[in-house]
Protein backbone atom coordinates (compact mmCIF):
# COMPACT_ATOMS: atom_id res chain seq x y z
CA UNK A 1 0.00 0.00 0.00
CA UNK A 2 1.66 3.39 -1.25
CA UNK A 3 1.59 6.00 1.73
CA UNK A 4 0.60 9.62 0.99
CA UNK A 5 3.18 11.39 -1.22
CA UNK A 6 4.13 8.78 -3.37
CA UNK A 7 7.12 6.23 -3.31
CA UNK A 8 10.76 7.91 -2.20
CA UNK A 9 14.02 6.71 -3.43
CA UNK A 10 14.84 5.35 -0.01
CA UNK A 11 11.57 3.44 -0.49
CA UNK A 12 12.76 2.05 -3.88
CA UNK A 13 16.14 0.78 -2.64
CA UNK A 14 14.78 -0.81 0.16
CA UNK A 15 12.88 -3.13 -1.78
CA UNK A 16 15.82 -3.73 -4.28
CA UNK A 17 18.01 -4.06 -1.13
CA UNK A 18 20.82 -1.74 -2.82
CA UNK A 19 21.53 1.38 -3.99
CA UNK A 20 20.23 2.71 -7.29
CA UNK A 21 22.05 3.74 -9.43
CA UNK A 22 23.69 7.15 -9.98
CA UNK A 23 22.62 9.28 -13.07
CA UNK A 24 23.55 9.38 -15.82
CA UNK A 25 25.64 12.49 -16.78
CA UNK A 26 24.82 11.86 -20.58
CA UNK A 27 21.55 13.95 -21.50
CA UNK A 28 18.63 12.55 -21.47
CA UNK A 29 16.03 13.34 -24.25
CA UNK A 30 12.13 13.11 -22.60
CA UNK A 31 9.77 15.75 -21.25
CA UNK A 32 10.73 17.39 -18.46
CA UNK A 33 14.39 16.54 -18.26
CA UNK A 34 15.70 20.30 -19.86
CA UNK A 35 17.62 22.03 -16.75
CA UNK A 36 14.93 24.30 -16.65
CA UNK A 37 11.85 22.62 -17.06
CA UNK A 38 10.18 23.71 -13.68
CA UNK A 39 11.11 27.27 -14.25
CA UNK A 40 8.77 29.91 -13.54
CA UNK A 41 9.18 33.13 -15.04
CA UNK A 42 10.26 34.83 -12.34
CA UNK A 43 14.01 34.20 -11.59
CA UNK A 44 14.53 31.63 -8.36
CA UNK A 45 17.42 32.37 -6.25
CA UNK A 46 18.43 28.99 -3.59
CA UNK A 47 19.77 29.92 0.07
CA UNK A 48 20.39 28.60 3.06
CA UNK A 49 17.29 28.63 5.22
CA UNK A 50 18.50 31.11 7.67
CA UNK A 51 19.64 33.28 4.51
CA UNK A 52 15.87 33.63 3.27
CA UNK A 53 14.89 36.76 5.45
CA UNK A 54 18.10 38.74 4.56
CA UNK A 55 18.42 37.64 0.95
CA UNK A 56 14.51 39.02 0.54
CA UNK A 57 15.43 42.15 2.08
CA UNK A 58 18.72 42.62 0.37
CA UNK A 59 16.33 42.07 -3.02
CA UNK A 60 13.72 44.10 -1.96
CA UNK A 61 16.26 47.27 -1.16
CA UNK A 62 17.37 46.63 -4.91
CA UNK A 63 13.51 47.27 -6.47
CA UNK A 64 13.22 43.84 -7.09
CA UNK A 65 9.23 42.19 -6.37
CA UNK A 66 10.67 39.73 -4.47
CA UNK A 67 8.80 36.36 -3.75
CA UNK A 68 9.44 34.25 -0.57
CA UNK A 69 9.19 30.52 0.04
CA UNK A 70 9.36 31.11 3.68
CA UNK A 71 10.25 27.57 5.65
CA UNK A 72 8.41 25.92 8.20
CA UNK A 73 9.00 27.99 11.57
CA UNK A 74 10.61 30.98 10.04
CA UNK A 75 6.54 32.14 9.54
CA UNK A 76 6.43 34.45 12.55
CA UNK A 77 9.53 36.33 10.55
CA UNK A 78 8.59 39.83 9.58
CA UNK A 79 9.62 39.83 5.90
CA UNK A 80 9.05 42.38 3.89
CA UNK A 81 8.27 40.86 0.29
CA UNK A 82 5.38 41.25 -2.65
CA UNK A 83 4.43 38.16 -2.13
CA UNK A 84 4.86 35.23 0.83
CA UNK A 85 4.51 31.05 0.38
CA UNK A 86 4.85 29.82 3.88
CA UNK A 87 6.31 26.30 2.94
CA UNK A 88 4.24 23.37 4.57
CA UNK A 89 5.97 21.36 7.05
CA UNK A 90 5.19 18.37 5.44
CA UNK A 91 7.19 17.33 2.75
CA UNK A 92 4.11 15.28 0.75
CA UNK A 93 2.08 18.71 1.17
CA UNK A 94 4.98 20.67 -0.07
CA UNK A 95 5.89 18.47 -2.80
CA UNK A 96 1.63 18.40 -4.04
CA UNK A 97 1.92 22.47 -3.56
CA UNK A 98 5.32 23.18 -5.00
CA UNK A 99 4.11 24.24 -8.62
CA UNK A 100 1.11 25.99 -7.71
CA UNK A 101 2.78 27.91 -5.15
CA UNK A 102 5.92 29.10 -8.24
CA UNK A 103 2.74 30.02 -10.12
CA UNK A 104 0.92 32.14 -6.79
CA UNK A 105 4.44 34.10 -6.99
CA UNK A 106 4.94 34.20 -10.66
CA UNK A 107 1.01 35.52 -10.70
CA UNK A 108 1.20 37.98 -7.89
CA UNK A 109 4.01 39.75 -10.20
CA UNK A 110 7.24 38.61 -8.72
CA UNK A 111 10.62 38.96 -10.65
CA UNK A 112 12.71 37.16 -7.92
CA UNK A 113 11.68 34.38 -5.74
CA UNK A 114 13.90 33.52 -2.90
CA UNK A 115 13.46 30.10 -1.57
CA UNK A 116 15.72 27.56 -0.22
CA UNK A 117 15.93 23.80 -0.25
CA UNK A 118 14.67 21.06 2.00
CA UNK A 119 16.34 18.26 3.61
CA UNK A 120 17.41 15.80 0.75
CA UNK A 121 15.97 12.86 1.99
CA UNK A 122 12.65 10.69 1.07
CA UNK A 123 10.65 13.63 -0.76
CA UNK A 124 13.07 15.88 0.35
CA UNK A 125 15.03 14.72 -2.69
CA UNK A 126 12.86 15.28 -5.26
CA UNK A 127 11.71 18.74 -4.15
CA UNK A 128 15.15 19.71 -3.90
CA UNK A 129 15.67 18.68 -7.80
CA UNK A 130 12.47 20.62 -8.69
CA UNK A 131 13.56 23.06 -6.72
CA UNK A 132 17.27 23.43 -8.72
CA UNK A 133 15.54 23.28 -11.93
CA UNK A 134 13.39 26.54 -10.93
CA UNK A 135 16.59 27.89 -10.62
CA UNK A 136 18.64 26.56 -13.88
CA UNK A 137 20.05 28.46 -16.94
CA UNK A 138 16.91 29.18 -19.36
CA UNK A 139 17.24 28.94 -22.70
CA UNK A 140 19.32 31.16 -24.41
CA UNK A 141 21.21 32.44 -21.31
Amino acid sequence: MLRPGGVTREDIETVLGRPLAAPSAHPVRVPGQHPSHYAPRARVVLVEPEKVVVEAELAQQLRHRVGVFLPPGAAAAAVKTHATVTVPGSPAAYARGLYGFLRELDQAGCDLIIASLPAEQGLGTAIANRLRRAAGPRPGE
